[in-house]
C-alpha cells in the first residue's frame, strides 16, 4: 500500500505538527504492508514546484495535513478526480478559536470549497474529543476517527524537583497570541515571586518577541531564548513547571513532552488535557486573565512533595501515547480505507 503524506509547510518551527507528521511517517514506514513518502511545497527556507498529476496518480492514499490554501485544494480535487483514498488530518484549523480570526475570509471558505472536502474525503483524522466536536459542526462525514499523536517510549528516570537555587517554570511553544504567551508575562510580572523564573523558548511570530521584551524590561525573573528544536530533553530537565495557556489546541504535543520530562503542567481548558487535573498531574485553569493569577499565585506557593508526585504521576500517564500502543490504530485507519 502506497501512501503520499502531503502538506504545504513542514518545518521545526511548526513544533508539534512537525513532530506529529514526521513521526507518523516513520511509524508507517515500520509496517513492510507500507509504502510511504512525506512531500512538501514549502520547507521554510523555499518553496518546490511539484508534479501533482504525477505524484498523486502513483499512490494508493491521499494523507492531507492541514488545510485552507489553494494548494490543499488542487491536492484533494485532484484526489478527487483520480479517485484515490484521501485522509485529512486538520491539525486544529477548524477549531472555534482558529475559525474566530479572519472571521469572514474563513467562513467564506467553509461554505465555497472547505465543507466539500471534508465531507468527500474517505476519512478525517482528529487527534482529540474537542477537535472531533468541532468537526461534526461543520462536516456530515460520517468516517471522523480519533486517534492521538504518540510519542516515543523512554526509561522513566524520577525528576529531581527544586533542585536548583531558584524553581524555574518553563514556557516551550511559539510566540502567537494563541498560546497565551503576553497574558502570561503580564501575569508573571504582576505577581513578583522572587523564588521563581520564568523561561521562555520559541520561534517568533507577528513580531510578539519584541512586544515581549518591551514588557519584560529589566525584569530578572523572565528570560527569553531562542527557539530549540533537537535535544530538548537536555532543557526540559532543568524545569519544575510547564505553563502553557494556549486559547485553542487540538493536541498540544509539547504537553506530551513536558509530562514525559516529569513536568507538572498547568494548562487551559481550551487544550485536550482536561484529564491533568484527575490525574493528579497538573492544573487546568479557563483563559481568563485573572484566573491564571489565581491559579499561579497558589501553584508557585505549592509545596515540593505536591510537584514531586504530579512529576511521577506525569511519567506515568504518558505511557499511554507510546506508539507501541497507537501505531496499530493508524495501520488499521490506512487499510480500512483502502
Amino acid at each position: 500500500m502506497k501512501i503520499l503524506l502531503i502538506t504545504d509547510n513542514l518545518y521545526p518551527e511548526l513544533g508539534g505538527s512537525f513532530k506529529a507528521i514526521t513521526d507518523t511517517s516513520k511509524i508507517l514506514t515500520k509496517n513492510p504492508k507500507f509504502t510511504c513518502r512525506i512531500v512538501i511545497k514549502n520547507n521554510g527556507k523555499f518553496k518546490k514546484r511539484l508534479d501533482l498529476f504525477f505524484l498523486i496518480k502513483n499512490f494508493d492514499i491521499i494523507h492531507y495535513f492541514g488545510g485552507w490554501s489553494f494548494f490543499h485544494f488542487k491536492v484533494l480535487v485532484l484526489s478527487f478526480i483520480f479517485k484515490k483514498k484521501t485522509i485529512i488530518t486538520p491539525m486544529g484549523i477548524y477549531e472555534d478559536w482558529s475559525l474566530s480570526q479572519k472571521k469572514f475570509k474563513k467562513l467564506l471558505g467553509l461554505n465555497f470549497y472547505q465543507k466539500f472536502i471534508l465531507n468527500k474525503v474517505n476519512a478525517i483524522h482528529v487527534t482529540s474529543k474537542s477537535e472531533m466536536k468541532s468537526l461534526q459542526k461543520i462536516s456530515s462525514n460520517k468516517n471522523i476517527v480519533l486517534i492521538p499523536h504518540g510519542i516515543e517510549e523512554k526509561k522513566i528516570i524520577n525528576k529531581k524537583i527544586f533542585n536548583g537555587d531558584k524553581k524555574k517554570a518553563l514556557f516551550f511553544s511559539r510566540l502567537h497570541k494563541k498560546k497565551g504567551i503576553e497574558e502570561l508575562v503580564d501575569t508573571w510580572l504582576k505577581i513578583k515571586n522572587n523564588e521563581w523564573e520564568l523561561h521562555i523558548y520559541g520561534p517568533d511570530y507577528d513580531n510578539f518577541k519584541e512586544k515581549i521584551l518591551k514588557k519584560i524590561n529589566k525584569n530578572k525573573s523572565i528570560f527569553i531564548f531562542e527557539p530549540v528544536f533537537e535535544k530538548k530533553d537536555k532543557i526540559f530537565k532543568d524545569f519544575d513547571l510547564f505553563i502553557l495557556p494556549s486559547k485553542s489546541e487540538n493536541f498540544g504535543y509539547v504537553v506530551l513532552e513536558a509530562m514525559q520530562n516529569g513536568i507538572p503542567v498547568l494548562t487551559t481548558n481550551a487544550t485536550p488535557w482536561l484529564t491533568l487535573e484527575k490525574k493528579n498531574i497538573g492544573w487546568i485553569i479557563s483563559s481568563d486573565l485573572k484566573d491564571l493569577e489565581k491559579s499561579l499565585n497558589k501553584i508557585l506557593h505549592a509545596s515540593k512533595s505536591e510537584f514531586q508526585k504530579k512529576s511521577i504521576n506525569a511519567q506515568n500517564f504518558t505511557k499511554e501515547y507510546s506508539w507501541d500502543r497507537i501505531e496499530n490504530r493508524y495501520f488499521k485507519l490506512y487499510k480500512k480505507i483502502n
